[in-house]
């Protein structure tokens, strides 16, 4: 049977991600104490009622230039080993999107947690909407540039300017409560967030993360477009607060490079419109952005 968690669930469904998920104790009970809620939690029982499967959402409102759209970004889909292949996370999707629509939300997005993932949910009516342009850097390729600076900073003290920046198209714009998860859980894990002033004063901030093989992931950067110094710039002053071996970073897929720097375009998050009409009014140009999904 498929039903909505209850708290009396919550130690099973911790048991349950850790065995999907191959997370840690410390990391599931962080993801559960910060983020989660009963009612953002569906759940595939057994004849025992013992879960075997959930998946989880959280409202998130999509925006473009000309308009909003209630939305939901769907996470944490698991299903314990021994009941997989047998339709059940076809199943929650499936009622996730009833209930979706009931609550008058107008699109669901997900990140597939590997590339074999794109397939199972194109068949089950998502589409690659959101890509980002990686650029990865070793230690040996730090421009020299000097005039940056990086301290510490809480994101959801940018949710303005990264609504801004990135709204010239579809974007996943979350709201301050979520994006001050992030940046705690940016910390959980090692890293931080930054605020970055170049040189003539401008600023931006980057959500950085360890990768657990001496580098650092950038999951998202907001830096003055255009200026070739503030790129140098910024990656020197990060490499002066990490000294890492190697930094990536997730860029728009509109992000201006100079020729030096080599990048690839990846897909990373698709989506699933309920109303053909949304599409139309929605006037999605070809640099969506969607950003800090937990599958990443």
């Amino acid at each position: 049977m498929i039903q909505p968690a209850t708290e009396d669930m919550i130690p099973q469904l911790k048991s349950l991600w850790q065995i999907c998920f191959d997370d840690t104790a410390a990391g599931t009970d962080f993801v559960f104490d910060n983020l989660l809620r009963p009612e953002h939690i569906l759940v595939q029982t057994d004849e025992t009622t013992e879960p075997i499967a959930m998946l989880c959402w959280q409202p998130l409102t999509f925006s473009t230039q000309g308009a909003a759209f209630d939305g939901a970004y769907i996470f944490g889909v698991g299903t314990s080993p021994r009941h997989r292949g047998k339709g059940v996370s076809t199943a929650l999707l499936e009622k996730a999107e009833e209930i979706l629509r009931g609550q008058g939300v107008r699109l669901s997005c997900l990140v597939p947690a590997s590339q074999s993932l794109f397939g199972f949910y194109s068949q089950r009516g998502y589409a690659t909407q959101f890509y980002y342009k990686l650029l990865s850097v070793g230690a040996d390729q730090i421009p020299t540039a000097q005039g940056g600076r990086v301290v510490p900073a809480a994101l959801e003290d940018f949710e303005e300017r990264r609504s801004k920046a990135f709204g010239g198209s579809l974007l996943g714009a979350w709201n301050k409560g979520y994006l001050r998860y992030t940046g705690a859980e940016c910390r959980f894990w090692g890293g931080e967030v930054l605020r970055f002033t170049c040189g003539d004063g401008r600023d931006g901030y980057a959500a950085c993360y360890l990768d657990g093989k001496g580098g650092i992931l950038v999951k998202e950067v907001l830096l003055p477009r255009g200026d070739e110094e503030n790129l140098d710039s910024f990656l020197a002053a990060l490499h002066g607060r990490y000294v890492a071996q190697s930094y990536n970073l997730r860029l728009p897929t509109d992000f201006a490079l100079p020729d030096k720097w080599q990048t690839q375009t990846l897909p990373f998050a698709m989506t699933k419109w309920y109303y053909k009409e949304d599409t139309q009014a929605a006037n999605i140009g070809s640099a969506s952005w969607f950003a800090f999904g937990l599958d990443s």
